[in-house]
């Protein structure tokens, strides 16, 4: 346990000598604006640790130990690990192992939890039972630092034990690949405006979407100046409500239901600022969600295409989540027939493309033909070369 700056030195210096760092967190993120970080587990080769970010310590050497360049940190479902370090060490980190998304690139499945994967892979029941846990209370009971310390415990190991089975399938490129994508989607994602997430923003037409806009940015910069979580600034379906409605004074803001508790009232000002600020969008700066009108043909074949992706993540022991989405399939298809973005899908690069490009390829392009082998295998669908002369018999 680690609560004490004479505790946590000795931390840092163990990890900054190993160049692999097992790490997880627990955190509670219902009541502000970002997940409050409640407790810091990391294991090396040698020792495990849990770290206390609770007991008023100064992190940033452990941060920046963390993230330090050709460091790797193994992380199961990172996402809000990679969170944590950008938030605390102003980088992510240098080079990511998530095992989940190991584990369906090699055979195992995906998603996997943490106590499925560490049973599948090395055969051991991790304690569970803690997942509701409210991580800030304290002190800590000896089964909950039993539950936190399991959570890496065992992460090495599981690391060393996939990356045997993805160089034995010759994927260890892919693996490498996949987790350096998740890094960049995460950081990516810190800069972006998520506004048009909002349930409902569908419904809007551009002018009531430039009002969303402008809304959430308000929404979500109070929330930020409060640290409450946004919803319980404005929730969303109100605050589409009110883009619909794009109230231009106070009086009709609050002829709106929804709008009743004292915060609001106060701020009613701003937010028909924010409706005014939408309005006065010129129509080459609003916003657009609308759907693409597809061909007909594309719903048809992209159920066709779907099941030949199903069946070759099937052969090549990969999950068909990470291989490929319907969404995915839709932009090949869509790119085919010329009806899309001119940019070639990503779906035909790197591994995806080596397992999907050519055989999807030759089926759009009419040159391959699929059919049902024999209807009790697992995978019964095979696609083979077209014979021309049995087409016109």
């Amino acid at each position: 346990m680690v609560s004490t700056s004479a505790a946590l030195a000795p931390l840092v210096d163990a990890i900054k000598t190993a160049p692999v760092v097992a790490f997880d967190t627990e955190f509670v993120g219902e009541h502000s604006y970002e997940p409050q970080l409640c407790l810091i587990q990391l294991a090396t080769s040698d020792a495990t640790w849990i770290v206390d970010p609770l007991a008023g310590l100064d992190l940033s050497a452990l941060w920046l130990a963390l993230t330090a360049p050709g460091r790797e940190v193994v992380a199961l479902a990172a996402r809000q690990e990679i969170l944590f370090c950008l938030r605390y060490a102003h980088r992510p980190p240098s080079q990511l192992f998530d095992p989940q998304l190991a584990a369906g690139l090699v055979g195992l499945g995906y998603p996997l939890s943490h106590t499925n994967l560490v049973r599948k892979v090395l055969d051991i029941n991790v304690p569970a039972g803690e997942t509701f846990t409210d991580w800030r209370k304290r002190p800590l009971t000896a089964r909950q630092i039993e539950y936190a310390a399991a959570d890496v415990q065992h992460l090495l190991e599981v690391r060393r034990q996939m990356l045997d089975r993805a160089e034995r399938m010759n994927r260890v490129d892919w693996l490498t690949g996949e987790c350096a994508g998740l890094v960049e989607r995460v950081v990516k994602s810190e800069d972006e405006e998520r506004w048009w997430r909002v349930s409902g923003a569908t419904s809007l037409n551009r002018r009531g979407l430039g009002v969303l806009r402008e809304l959430w940015r308000w929404r979500d910069t109070t929330a930020r100046t409060a640290d409450v979580p946004p919803r319980r600034v404005l929730g969303d379906e109100i605050m589409v409500e009110v883009a619909k409605r794009s109230p231009s004074t106070v009086d009709d803001l609050f002829a709106l239901r929804g709008l009743e508790r004292g915060s609001l009232r106060k701020a009613g000002g701003e937010m028909v600022a924010a409706v005014k600020r939408g309005m006065d969008l010129p129509s080459d700066q609003l916003p657009d969600l609308r759907r693409r009108d597809d061909p007909p043909q594309v719903s048809t074949v992209t159920q066709v295409v779907s099941v030949v992706a199903n069946s070759l993540a099937a052969r090549h022991q990969v999950d068909p989540a990470l291989l490929a989405t319907t969404a995915n399939l839709q932009e090949l298809v869509r790119w085919r027939l010329g009806a899309g973005e001119p940019e070639r899908p990503a779906v035909l690069d790197g591994w995806r493309g080596e397992i999907l490009g050519r055989p999807l390829l030759d089926l759009l392009d009419g040159r391959s033909i699929i059919r049902i082998t024999d209807l009790k295998a697992p995978d019964p669908v095979r696609i083979e070369p077209r014979n021309p002369i049995g087409d016109r018999g």
